[in-house]
């Protein structure tokens, strides 16, 4: 028995708040779920680095980098409403399944061609294009899927988490992969990649039908494509917070496709230097996450969300014009946590507003807008190759900052959401 004073550890209000920011997780269907998202993503951000050395170290062109990056871009943006349409008729489980197997046959493929010394620039030209279609099919089943499985009150708490697990995997991955270059080179880190996409399928596997389909639409698919566009396009909140995403992926994402230029060329540094610079942005991240799963629902969310893209900006024009390594590290975790909460917030947002017949419909035009990134890219990786990548990085930044500001200003439907 406890002293009257004393109270029980599972009272404590710290304790309490630590229990509610992993609430989901308590979901034995979301766990498994959640660690198929975070064994993919850990094989995906490994190979961020490792492409990115190798492409880099092949051709010495930022361009190149960027179109090879980019490449994925067109096929998502073709193929996305096909996606959503598709998530909203046949079992999420299954479609997330199915693609999840292709993506690791086409990292073995990847993998033998670079254990035989056959890689060649156009065969990661390639598979960038069919990682954009597997992404395009897959992505809008991966987003819909989760108010099936933890329900909507804990939808900004599951997809808070779900990022968290995302940018751990932020932290160890990109420094585990410079690392590993340098001690077992780009072939051995391209196995373990694909055994992290085996990882992904295996864990999948575990999660259930949901048994939520809308199998009786009678609509034909193009009809059913244009019947979402339609839906976004009166619906005056999903579509601002569209426009919004778009324009931010476009403008501040794409600096990351950079950071290999910026660990070689501005500060000099090698694998083991791009995966530091690339673990920051995942600590950052991982932090910022961790506090919107602890925060839950709050007011004024919009106007949070405008004032995460202001600091952004900032952010990326703090970076850029580092020359110490220890000071561009330092701004990374600011970049990384306000974009990654900004991220989550207006995913959680958009989620909140869809009705579920049509969810995957919109999160299949949402994902679209994930393409700016990759078309920002190509304008960003040509202007660094003209005038520096440090002159183009900071102009993103203060365009970012702009935005923001105008949206403040005169948005006032976002300011109050």
């Amino acid at each position: 028995m406890l002293p009257k004073h004393q109270t029980k550890p599972s009272t404590l209000p710290g304790v309490k708040g630590w229990r509610k920011t992993f609430s989901s997780l308590k979901v034995r269907d979301y766990r498994w779920y959640w660690a198929s998202n975070v064994s993919g993503f850990f094989g995906f951000q490994m190979q961020l680095v490792a492409r990115g050395w190798l492409i880099y170290d092949m051709t010495d062109s930022a361009l190149l980098l960027g179109i090879v990056t980019a490449a994925w871009a067109l096929p998502t943006l073709i193929i996305g409403p096909f996606g959503g349409v598709i998530a909203d008729r046949v079992e999420k489980r299954d479609l997330i399944l199915l693609n999840q197997t292709i993506t690791v046959l086409l990292s073995l493929a990847i993998t033998i061609l670079i254990v035989i010394d056959a890689i060649q620039v156009w065969h990661l030209l390639v598979a960038s294009i069919l990682s954009g279609v597997i992404f395009s099919l897959n992505l809008p089943a991966r987003q819909a899927i989760v108010p099936e499985l933890v329900g909507e009150k804990k939808l900004m708490n599951a997809i808070a988490l779900n990022s968290s697990g995302m940018n751990v995997t932020k932290i160890v991955g990109p420094a585990l992969a410079g690392i590993l270059v340098g001690v077992i080179g780009i072939p051995g880190v391209y196995m373990i990649i694909t055994g992290c996409y085996v990882g992904t399928v295996v864990a999948m596997l575990k999660v259930p039908h949901t048994g939520v389909t809308v199998r009786k639409e009678k609509t034909n698919v193009l009809s059913a494509i244009a019947y979402g566009f339609r839906y976004v396009r009166h619906h005056s909140t999903i579509r601002v917070l569209l426009i919004l995403e778009f324009i931010v992926n476009f403008l501040g994402w794409p600096y990351m496709m950079l950071m290999p230029v910026f660990a070689r060329d501005v500060f000099g540094r090698g694998a083991s230097g791009l995966g530091l610079l690339m673990s920051a942005i995942g600590v950052g991240s991982l932090f910022g996450s961790l506090g919107l799963a602890y925060l839950g629902e709050f007011k004024r969310r919009g106007f949070f969300l405008l004032c995460l893209f202001f600091v952004f900006g900032v952010g990326l024009i703090l970076f850029s014009n580092c020359r110490a390594f220890n000071l561009a590290l330092f701004s990374l975790l600011i970049v990384g946590g306000v974009s990654t909460v900004s991220f989550a917030l207006n995913n959680t947002l958009i989620l909140g507003y869809v009705v579920r017949q049509v969810r995957g419909r919109v999160m299949s035009i949402y994902m679209m807008t994930w393409t700016a990134e990759a078309i920002g890219v190509l304008p960003l990786g040509a202007l660094a190759e003209a005038k520096g990548v440090s002159f183009a990085v900071s102009l993103d930044g203060a365009l970012l900052v702009l935005l923001a500001v105008i949206m403040v200003a005169t948005v006032p439907q976002l300011r109050k959401l």
